[in-house]
């Protein structure tokens, strides 16, 4: 599925005065990164690569990497082979003695010298002209933060992006700053993107694109949860009067203050009602995995699955993580209003599934994640068939190897 047709977006249109400059936006998803993995794979097929920047979120960094180098099906055998392990993740050893995610280990495979590494010297050449990066949102203020891959610490820029609260047990430790999965702050950095300066955006999805009606209609219904959970403590520290005037001032704008007051009031019922925090915070947490399940399963905390181990794990939701949650929350909607409403000089083509994947994002089954790949692959293929073309002769970079016409696939392995 793709957002808008050629005339639409203007690609058939009179050569611009200047060349463009193009950037790919690679949504995580965690094995839902499967069809991502399929897309980059017909694109590697044909030797399309018209960007100038890459920007990847969580699994989406991993399949950018292994665009970046030009390592086809690199995607797919790490989340098929490795993510599928229980060395990986295992459900009963998670639950019951709180075995973390080893994240460490999945990714030492793509080290220097490891037989499975990542081509990094490919990826030097190929990015001496154009840029990835990979986004983690900084714990301490809760912002996105986009590392270079072609900095030394690119491992750790990996594996910070990936770190998913809850299921890895600490964040990621960079030049002093601690770090986690960039899907908190910047699940698709589009709006990146187009802050550096891109004139069309081409985004990878993990899900499919939902109407604008239905996420305003969303978002309300998010307000209306909240504030019915606070109501048996209207009389005691005023949230619900507070939740009904957001509602009726609604903005994305507005954000921001609603968490700052929700975070104030979080503090304030820590100290005078510490006896009953533990009830209340549990309602909240309800509320918020309420909203998050409607959200079709987006982040690695928005999947059933993940919102099933966080209830089996046992442990209290914080205020610090929902603070993440609300974050999250804010920045999402703010991504997908730039995606449904870019700038004048924007243009966003997006390649997204017609309906949820089959995949999830833990714990899929070898048989669906096969299913996503190809379709996958699929797209990407009737995607390049759709703007290849164009989008190599209106780009910034030098692209002449495209092959237009689709090739036979190479055989997996």
């Amino acid at each position: 599925m793709f957002a808008a047709d050629t005339q639409a977006i203007g690609l058939n249109k009179s050569q611009p005065s200047r060349p463009q400059r193009i950037s790919l936006v690679l949504q995580g998803g965690g094995q839902r990164g499967i069809f991502t993995a399929g897309v980059i794979d017909a694109f590697l097929t044909r030797h399309f690569d018209p960007f100038e920047h890459y920007y990847g979120t969580s699994a989406g960094a991993l399949n950018m990497s292994a665009y970046v180098c030009q390592q086809y099906q690199y995607g797919y055998r790490f989340i098929t082979q490795l993510t599928t392990q229980e060395r990986f993740f295992h459900l009963m050893k998670y639950v019951r003695r709180q075995h973390h995610m080893d994240l460490d280990w999945a990714l030492e495979t793509a080290l220097p010298g490891k037989e499975t590494a990542l081509d990094m010297e490919t990826a030097r050449r190929h990015l001496q002209n154009r840029y990835a990066y990979a986004c983690a949102t900084d714990v301490d203020i809760l912002k996105p933060a986009f590392f270079s891959l072609t900095e030394d610490n690119w491992p750790d820029a990996l594996k910070a992006t990936c770190a998913i609260p809850l299921l890895y047990p600490h964040p990621v430790n960079i030049n002093e700053h601690r770090y986690v999965d960039g899907g908190v702050t910047a699940a698709i950095p589009a709006k990146e993107a187009f802050a550096r300066g891109a004139d069309i955006i081409v985004v990878i999805r993990t899900e499919p694109d939902v109407e604008q009606e239905k996420r305003v209609d969303d978002s309300g219904r998010f307000l209306e949860t909240l504030r019915a959970r606070f109501e048996t403590h209207k009389s005691q520290f005023k949230i619900a009067d507070y939740l009904t005037n957001f509602e009726e001032k609604y903005r994305l704008a507005r954000f921001e203050t609603f968490q700052k007051e929700l975070s104030k009031q979080l503090g304030e019922l820590s100290e005078r009602y510490k006896s009953s925090r533990e009830q209340w915070v549990s309602r909240v947490k309800d509320s918020m995995r309420e909203k998050a399940m409607q959200n079709g399963g987006r982040w690695l905390f928005g999947g059933d699955t993940i919102y099933r181990l966080q209830s089996l794990s046992g442990k209290p939701l914080s205020t610090d993580m929902l603070k993440m949650f609300t974050t999250h929350y804010q920045s999402y909607q703010s991504e997908l209003q730039f995606l449904a409403n870019p700038p004048a000089r924007a243009q966003v083509l997006q390649i997204a599934p017609n309906e949820p994947l089959q995949s999830s994002a833990l714990l899929s089954k070898s048989e669906a994640l096969e299913a996503d790949y190809q379709l996958g692959l699929t797209l990407g293929n009737q995607f390049l068939d759709q703007y290849g073309d164009a989008l190599v002769a209106l780009s910034s970079v030098d692209n002449s190897e495209f092959e237009s016409t689709s090739a036979p696939m190479p055989h997996q392995g």
